[in-house]
C-alpha cells in the first residue's frame, strides 16, 4: 500500500508574465504551456545499477521516463523541451555543483517537480539549498532506500515582483511559515509542496508514477489560472 503523506501545500494568487534572468535583472521570456501534453517530459538522474524497492531504471524505462547520467545532461535536457518533473537517485544528489543548485533552484521556481528517490528529508531539503521540509512535530522517520519524497514550488508574477520574491527569499520563508508580503499592484502566484511514500512494491511504483502525474497536472492548472488572472487584469 502507497504510504504517502501530504505534508505541506500552499497557494497564493496573482499576475505577471515574466521570469528573471541569471544576472539578476528581469527579462521577457517564453511562457510555459499551461496545457498538459499528452506525454509529460520526466527525466531520471541515476546510474544504471540504482535499485530502490521496485523502482529501477528499467521500470523508469517503461513508463517512457528519460534516464539520464549527470546534471549536465538533464539541464541539455531541459535546453532541447522545458522538463516537467526530475527525479533524482539518492547518489546522484552528491553530484551537485553550485551552479547545477542555481539552475535547480530556477527549475524548482518555474514548476518543474522534483522527486528524492531513497533520500532523507533533511540531505534532500540540503542538497535542494532549503530549510529542512520536514513539518514542525513530524518525527524523524527515515525514509529508507525504496522511498521517495515529492517536491514541487511555483514562482509567477511581473518581472519586477518576481526579482523582489527572490531578492526577500520567499520560498525558504514560506517553508518557515514566514511568508513574504510583496507590496505590489501586480497579483501574484506562489505555490509549494511536498510528500513522501514507498515504491516497495509494483502498486507502490504505481502509486508514486499516478502521484506524479497529478503533481504535474496540478502545476498546468496553475499556469492556466494565472494567464486566466492576467487576461482578466489588463
Amino acid at each position: 500500500m502507497n504510504t504517502k503523506i501530504l505534508l505541506i501545500l500552499i497557494a497564493l494568487l496573482g499576475i505577471g508574465l515574466g521570469y528573471t534572468g541569471g544576472n539578476g535583472q528581469p527579462e521577457r521570456v517564453a511562457a510555459r504551456s499551461t496545457t498538459m501534453p499528452a506525454s509529460p517530459r520526466i527525466v531520471y538522474l541515476s546510474s544504471a545499477d540504482a535499485v530502490h524497492g521496485q523502482w529501477t531504471v528499467q521500470a523508469a524505462q517503461t513508463r517512457g521516463v528519460a534516464v539520464l547520467q549527470s546534471w549536465a545532461d538533464v539541464q541539455k535536457a531541459a535546453q532541447m523541451q522545458p522538463l516537467d518533473a526530475v527525479l533524482v537517485a539518492r547518489s546522484k544528489f552528491a553530484e551537485l555543483s553550485e551552479d547545477d543548485r542555481i539552475w535547480l533552484r530556477r527549475q524548482i521556481e518555474e514548476g518543474v517537480v522534483i522527486a528524492g528517490i531513497g533520500i532523507d528529508i533533511e540531505p534532500f531539503s540540503a542538497a535542494l539549498g532549503l530549510p529542512t521540509l520536514r513539518a514542525p512535530g513530524e518525527a524523524p522517520i527515515p525514509i529508507g532506500d525504496d522511498g521517495y519524497y515529492l517536491f514541487r514550488a511555483l514562482l509567477l508574477g511581473a518581472p519586477e515582483d518576481v526579482q523582489a520574491m527572490r531578492d526577500a527569499n520567499w520560498l525558504e520563508r514560506s517553508i518557515l511559515e514566514d511568508n513574504v508580503q510583496l507590496d505590489t499592484k501586480n497579483p501574484l502566484m506562489t505555490a509549494w509542496g511536498i510528500s513522501r511514500g514507498k515504491l516497495t512494491n509494483e502498486q507502490d511504483v504505481e502509486a508514486f508514477y499516478a502521484d506524479l502525474a497529478r503533481w504535474i497536472e496540478g502545476v498546468y492548472k496553475n499556469r492556466a489560472e494565472f494567464q486566466q488572472l492576467s487576461m482578466e487584469n489588463q
